[in-house]
């Protein structure tokens, strides 16, 4: 059973005479209990989706069309106040860089707290209390005395799990984690993820996982979407993906990998890269960085087409 559908999302920014089509016409579920990774260079719209989910699109962007649907309600048809219901309570979200998410003047218990007070309506003393149980609970050393302490006494993978203590605090049905691991050293990145599994385990969430590191993907993931440019190019269950890669954007990603078995003078790179959001070419919107390009790629947008069982891709090559 689904418990986010997002069908035919399309988010724009409207900056002086240009269009930003930085979502464009975007459909994909999160069932219960699965985690979904969305992928992608950066620039492929992959945090104006979670941030369209989140309802935190402000002008000059503007969600133009399409409906979220969260446990069978319409996200875009609630006002702010029914949002901030949903938001941090039944939805978190944690952010690419904690430092900048978290307030730099307010001690890292008191931020943790102020979730339970506001979504849960949990007393003041006993939210104290949650609150340093839940920094144990995310492997914060010495919880009670470094309640009281300010974000810049901890290090980026200490302030990451401050951040994941924030968004679990009320047990969300859906955590969306946009490039959790982001700045952070190879030993970190792993104690993070392995963190974030094991919560969602846990508390029985549904986790969706933006990144650009296909290990992550790989590691953590059941199904995977591929985006580029605002659209989704592939969708997969993850197996399938890493077996059979249908896309030449997709492929391409996987080419990049390092293999450790392998001795190459260089790495694969894809060629070019990814256009300017007000610069997109016609048709496919990968066609000037395409190996295998032929003219009706740059007439012409393909279709999402499914062609075998939940594994999609948009390419004329396949249609």
């Amino acid at each position: 059973m689904s418990l986010l559908k997002v069908n035919n999302l399309v988010t724009y920014f409207h900056i002086g005479n240009q269009m930003i089509k930085a979502v464009d016409g975007i459909s994909f579920n999160v069932e219960k209990n699965e985690t979904l990774a969305i992928v992608g260079e950066s620039g492929s719209g992959k945090s104006v989706t979670a941030l369209s989910i989140m309802g935190l699109i402000n002008p000059p962007g503007k969600i133009m069309e399409g409906e979220i649907e969260f446990n069978k309600v319409n996200l875009l048809k609630l006002n702010e106040k029914q949002m901030c219901m949903v938001r941090g309570n039944r939805i978190s979200m944690i952010y690419q860089e904690p430092m900048m998410s978290l307030n730099p003047a307010i001690a890292v218990g008191e931020q943790i707290r102020e979730a339970l007070i506001i979504h849960k309506a949990v007393p003041k003393s006993q939210a104290k209390k949650r609150s340093i149980e839940l920094m144990n609970f995310v492997s914060i050393p010495e919880s009670q005395v470094r309640y009281n302490d300010l974000p810049a006494k901890f290090s980026g993978g200490m302030r990451q799990r401050i951040m994941i203590a924030i968004a679990i605090a009320c047990t969300p049905d859906l955590l969306i984690a946009d490039e959790p691991t982001t700045a952070l050293d190879v030993t970190i990145q792993s104690e993070i993820m392995e963190l974030l599994r094991s919560m969602k385990n846990k508390l029985n969430m549904s986790m969706l996982l933006i990144t650009h590191d296909l290990g992550l993907v790989a590691e953590n993931a059941d199904r995977v979407i591929v985006m580029y440019c605002g659209k989704i190019l592939e969708e997969a269950n993850v197996k399938d993906l890493f077996r059979r890669p249908m896309h030449p954007y997709t492929i391409g990603l996987m080419k990049c990998i390092p293999k450790i078995d392998c001795t190459v003078d260089k790495l694969y790179s894809i060629p070019g890269c990814i256009p300017h959001p007000s610069q997109f070419p016609v048709g496919c919107r990968f066609n000037d960085r395409c190996e295998v390009v032929k003219d009706i790629c740059r007439e012409k947008m393909p279709e999402l087409i499914e062609l075998e069982d939940g594994h999609k891709v948009r390419c004329w090559q396949w249609q």
